[in-house]
Formats: C-alpha cells, sequence, structure tokens
C-alpha cells in the first residue's frame, strides 16, 4: 500500500514537472521568435537614434521598446491571417422556368463542372392521369459547391431562370475550431506522456489505472478529430439548397376599346375568330367522321344489294296469285274447247 502511494506521488511530480517545463519551453521559444530573448532573459530591442536609456524601476517590462512591442503586434497579426478564418458559407435560390427538363439538366451539368456533388434531390412531375390537367413540376436539390466557387456558381445558376429568391450566409467558426485543435494538442501530448509513464510501470494496478486513462483520452480524441474533420468538410464545401419551379408564359392582357373605331374592328376580329372556330370546327367534324360515314355507306350498299336480289326472286318465283289466274285461264280454255 505504501509502495502504490509512494508511486502515484512520484507519478503526480513527474507529470508536473513535464508540464512545467513544456509550458516555460513553448514561452521561451514564442519570445524567441517575436523578440529575440535568449535563455537568460529578454534582450533589449534596438533603439532609436537620440533615445534615452529606460531608468531602472521606471517600467516592469524593461528592454522592451515601443517599436519591439509593434513588431510583436504585427507578428501576431500575420500569424492569424496565415492559418485564415473558418467559415461555413451556406445558401437558398428558388427560381421559376418555362422549360423544366432544360433547366434541371442544366443545373447537373453546372454542379459537375465545378467539382461540387448533389447531397439529395426531390423531383414531383404528373402522372399519366394528369396528362389531361399537366400540372406544374418542381424539383429540389441540395448542391455542396467548392467554397472558392460558390458565389459565382451561385450567378450562374440564377441566370438558368428567373430567381423569385436569392439568399446567402455564412458562419464563422474559427474560434470553436482553433480551440477544439487546441484541446487535441494538449490531449496528444497529454497520451505521449501517459505511454512513457506506462511503459516504465511495474504494478498491475497502476497499469490498468493508466490503460484506462488512456482509453478516455484516445476517445476523446477520436471525437476531437472526428469534429474537425466536420469543419474541414463544412468549410472546403458550401451548401446551397435549389428550388425550381415550373411556370406557363403569361399573355398579356388585352385592354378594352374606348373608341367606336375600335369597337368596331375589336367586333368585327372577333366575328371573323368565330367564324374560323366554327369552320375549323365542322373540318375537324367531318374529318372525324369520315370513318363512321365510310361504315354507314357499307351497311347502306348491303342493304340495297339485298333488296335487288329480293326483287329479282319474287320477278322469278310464281306467287299463289298468279297460280289461281293460271288455273282459270286453263279451266275457261277447256270449257270452250268441250263446247
Amino acid at each position: 500500500m505504501k509502495k502504490r502511494v509512494v508511486f502515484l506521488v512520484s507519478l503526480l511530480l513527474i507529470v508536473a514537472l513535464i508540464v512545467g517545463c513544456s509550458s516555460s519551453s513553448k514561452n521561451d521559444s514564442a519570445q524567441d521568435h517575436y523578440g529575440g530573448v535568449t535563455g537568460e532573459g529578454v534582450a533589449p530591442a534596438e533603439k532609436p537614434s537620440g533615445e534615452a536609456d529606460l531608468q531602472e524601476g521606471g517600467n516592469t517590462n524593461s528592454g522592451w521598446s515601443t517599436e519591439a512591442s509593434e513588431q510583436l503586434g504585427d507578428k501576431t497579426n500575420e500569424l492569424v491571417s496565415q492559418m485564415g478564418s473558418k467559415i461555413i458559407k451556406s445558401g437558398y435560390l428558388a427560381m421559376e422556368t418555362l422549360d423544366f427538363e432544360e433547366t434541371t439538366s442544366e443545373i447537373i451539368r453546372k454542379v459537375q463542372q465545378v467539382g461540387g456533388f448533389i447531397s439529395s434531390s426531390n423531383i414531383q412531375g404528373w402522372s399519366r392521369a394528369d396528362l389531361k390537367n399537366k400540372p406544374m413540376r418542381q424539383a429540389h436539390y441540395k448542391v455542396r459547391i467548392p467554397s472558392q466557387k460558390f458565389e459565382q456558381f451561385i450567378t450562374d445558376a440564377g441566370e438558368l431562370g428567373n430567381v423569385t429568391r436569392n439568399e446567402s450566409w455564412g458562419e464563422d467558426v474559427s474560434s470553436q475550431y482553433f480551440d477544439t485543435e487546441a484541446r487535441l494538442k494538449s490531449l496528444t501530448i497529454q497520451e505521449e506522456r501517459l505511454l512513457t509513464i506506462l511503459s516504465k510501470a511495474e504494478e498491475l494496478t497502476d497499469i490498468i489505472e493508466l490503460e484506462r486513462e488512456l482509453s478516455s483520452i484516445r476517445y476523446e480524441i477520436e471525437n476531437l478529430t472526428g469534429t474537425l474533420r466536420k469543419y474541414d468538410n463544412l468549410v472546403a464545401y458550401s451548401t446551397l439548397e435549389l428550388d425550381v419551379r415550373e411556370v406557363e408564359e403569361i399573355k398579356e392582357i388585352e385592354e378594352d376599346p374606348v373608341t367606336l373605331w375600335e369597337k368596331i374592328v375589336s367586333i368585327f376580329q372577333k366575328s371573323i375568330e368565330s367564324a374560323g372556330e366554327i369552320a375549323e370546327g365542322m373540318l375537324l367534324f367531318l374529318i372525324g367522321a369520315i370513318p363512321f360515314l365510310l361504315l354507314l355507306g357499307i351497311v347502306l350498299l348491303i342493304l340495297l344489294g339485298i333488296l335487288r336480289l329480293v326483287r329479282m326472286v319474287r320477278k322469278t318465283t310464281p306467287t299463289e296469285k298468279r297460280k289461281a289466274s293460271i288455273l282459270q285461264k286453263e279451266q275457261i280454255l277447256d270449257e270452250d274447247k268441250k263446247e
């Protein structure tokens, strides 16, 4: 039990010593980078000509000049600018089109052309039962576009139809990203230190405790790594949602005639249009009735043929009356002969 307590105390002292050394080494390296700091102290910056040396106790940051402080601020800003901002861009675009197939095909082509991809799509059309009414179709796309080509893609896509709504916005996640990155680096350092301590551990209970701590740290590292990957993906590829709706061309509304001459011209044009519509309807009716007229003509021809055949049969076949009259005539002839 005493050995275990001594080992844990030693372990805590080693970890504290390593953390202190690493933090001091980081501070020293940062000071060397920005202000020319040596290992023993702060080196004074070059003084402008004519500037007196700072007196002892006059400034807590003795050895640093105003010019050196400005240079430090400039270098810090330059470092931040080099790291860059992490902005997630998004947008929404709604448009109307007269040629639905052409517009949707062109959208897909432009997405592939800029190196993006379609995350999801939904197209609503009409079934065969709706062919008579032919309702308007609409499509919804969710596309991912490279961030450097996002604004230009919105401009190009807007030329494919009549844009009714155009929105775009951005979310700055720089602080969340760099905080997550810093936490990840810190956890990675802790993992390396625990691995070093684990390689020197001898007691089974200590090994189990260290491995448990390593497992927890590695789980957090995986979560933070996944978060950074998600941020990188959202920053690299912007998200745009598109709604495309099919519409019909709007016809100009004719103004009502005002003067007498305009009314005469208008009524005459309407009469001509009505006569043309009637003639067109009659022509279409006749064309549509041709098959029925042909069938009716064939039936009439058959009936006429049957009637003619019946008449011919009647002429060639003697009837009962004709037979009776012939018998009477024969009897009369016989009587005459007997007399």
